[in-house]
């Protein structure tokens, strides 16, 4: 039996953070990313671990700086435990399936809690910890503070990744040109085309995604030499030339980076 209304308990609380969460990561873009982490990091850093509490002890089980501790703890365990979980099943691990997990967990551990009558009515804290309590507190904060410094780095690459970006040229009619990215997290390319010296196309920025292709088709006229060059935006340095100079019945090409 529920013993809180939803919008008036603790768990009730966590869970609507838990959307908002969702569609802060889902919303927001990256030139407020510090709001974003700032909305989405209690879904990492707290709000599962809380929710766990929650489902599993009564609230006179814990003083509050214990459950603190805990629900850190927790939301530790399950975020590890779900990237390992998308890794084990070739998910690419990014932001957003990640994001997805853990405010399933939240939701279901919250739902769970509240039927269960954990739930506690939402009221001001009495302040006053002891030594004891206030040595919780700093473990708590130093659990968070090594977490964020984390952030949402994945813990290994993912599956099919190795950090590389392949660039490649079909000797078809028309040209085809396809680049295949297994950077570890969303890139931002452009690619310019020239035909016998002379630069007929120009693509992007484009954006592709961990395993992610792109393919443009370039007309030609007869067999000339064609070149294709990569570029990653935000990085001088990291660039590749693909050059096309026979057309055999086997593909003859040269790569250098």
């Amino acid at each position: 039996m529920i013993t809180a209304r939803w919008p008036r308990s603790d768990l009730g609380l966590v869970g609507a953070l838990a959307l908002a969460g969702v569609l802060a990561a889902a919303v927001l873009p990256d030139a407020i990313g510090v709001l974003r982490l700032l909305i989405a990091g209690p879904l990492v850093l707290a709000l599962p671990g809380y929710a766990l509490a929650g489902a599993m002890l009564q609230p006179s089980e814990l003083r509050g700086p214990e459950r603190a501790a805990l629900s850190v703890a927790l939301s530790v365990v399950v975020t590890i435990f779900s990237a390992l979980l998308l890794d084990a099943f070739g998910v690419k691990l990014t932001l957003w399936p990640w994001i997805a997990i853990l405010a399933v967990v939240t939701l279901a551990a919250a739902a769970v809690g509240m039927r269960r009558g954990h739930a506690r009515a939402l009221r001001r804290l009495n302040v006053g910890p002891r030594t004891g309590e206030i040595a919780i507190l700093a473990t708590a904060v130093v659990l968070i503070g090594a977490a964020a410094a984390i952030g949402f780095t994945p813990l290994s690459a993912p599956k099919g990744t190795d950090t590389t970006t392949a660039l490649s040229i079909l000797p078809t009619h028309p040209v085809q040109i396809a680049v295949k990215s297994d950077q570890t997290r969303a890139t931002r390319y452009t690619v310019s085309v020239s035909v016998a010296g002379r630069t007929v196309r120009r693509y992007g920025p484009f954006t592709l995604a961990p395993g992610q292709s792109w393919t443009r088709l370039v007309p030609v006229a007869g067999k000339p030499a064609v070149v294709a060059r990569l570029a990653v935006i935000g990085d001088a340095a990291a660039s590749r030339s693909v050059y096309l100079g026979c057309w055999c019945t086997r593909v003859r090409s040269a790569a250098k980076s």
